[in-house]
């Protein structure tokens, strides 16, 4: 494991987009409290630093798609996968090797985004107003989210010899999670009643009426778990800080590494190579 691990590392130091990858993560660190703070001194709104320091969440899994499917689909490509099995490294040695690297990966690009955002956003817009614990509660959920997208594009990827294929499938994957995750968002936002316009003896009138959107207590507690469980619900309660199982996440999280990274291990033994 060690020297799967140490020949991973060692193309990482040559590997283009995983130094894109650290630039990009590092500007928008940069970025995001600049404009903040310009855009506090054009306008005179109050803008904290929790808003907008989870941002990675929103670009760590589509980058995360992107790297683990170049990253490993060039193992297949060059055959490296294969000679490694020829030379008696295990399958399940080689699979493991390589989420672990791609989990590293994705901690280090969140922290490329967390570093710089916390040096400029302290001196331009102060410190957390938030509860310290929640800020280190969002960031374990950052973080670990952050790897369960690793895992799951590290199960594609080494699932899928063709690099192009698998790119694809896994940008659009994250990209979903995205959209199913704003969707729930929305769906649980709905206010149990709209106002709405009535005739009555004195004229037109507005009155509450009922919203049919509204989810009652049990279709509320399902979209509820889903939304806490799937990884693009996750990205949208970091962006907003407005989680309600705020523990769960990393939890959540966790299960998907442990059931991914399981499937993975299995499903690779079985997988014939050509």
């Amino acid at each position: 494991m060690s020297k799967l691990l140490s020949a991973n590392f060692m193309r990482l130091k040559r590997d283009k987009f995983f130094w894109i990858g650290i630039a990009f993560m590092f500007a928008a660190g940069v970025f995001f409290p600049v404009m903040k703070y310009a855009d506090m001194k054009q306008t005179g709104a109050i803008n904290n630093i929790e808003n907008g320091f989870f941002a990675c969440t929103l670009f760590i899994g589509i980058i995360m798609a992107v790297f683990c499917s170049l990253f490993i689909g060039t193992e297949y490509s060059d055959g490296t996968i294969r000679n490694k099995i020829v030379i008696g490294h295990k399958r399940a040695s080689i699979y493991l090797a390589n989420f672990i690297t791609s989990a590293i990966v994705s901690i280090a690009m969140s922290l490329m985004f967390f570093l710089p955002f916390l040096c400029i956003g302290v001196p331009l817009l102060g410190f957390f107003e938030m509860d310290i614990q929640l800020v280190l509660l969002f960031s374990l959920a950052a973080l670990v989210l952050a790897v369960a997208f690793s895992s799951i594009f590290t199960l594609i990827s080494m699932l899928n010899r063709n690099k192009t294929i698998t790119a694809i499938i896994c940008i659009l994957l994250a990209v979903l999670f995205l959209v199913v995750g704003a969707q729930m968002n929305k769906m649980l936002s709905e206010p149990k009643t709209n106002m709405g316009l009535t005739m009555t003896e004195a004229g037109q009138e507005y009155e509450e009426i009922p919203n049919p959107k509204y989810l009652e207590d049990k279709e509320r507690n399902i979209v509820q778990f889903f939304y806490d469980f799937v990884p693009g619900g996750q990205v949208v309660q970091c962006m907003s800080l407005e989680a309600i199982n705020t523990v769960r996440l990393p939890i959540y999280s966790l299960i998907i590494i442990i059931l991914t990274t399981g499937a993975g291990v299995v499903f690779c033994k079985k997988k014939d190579l050509k």
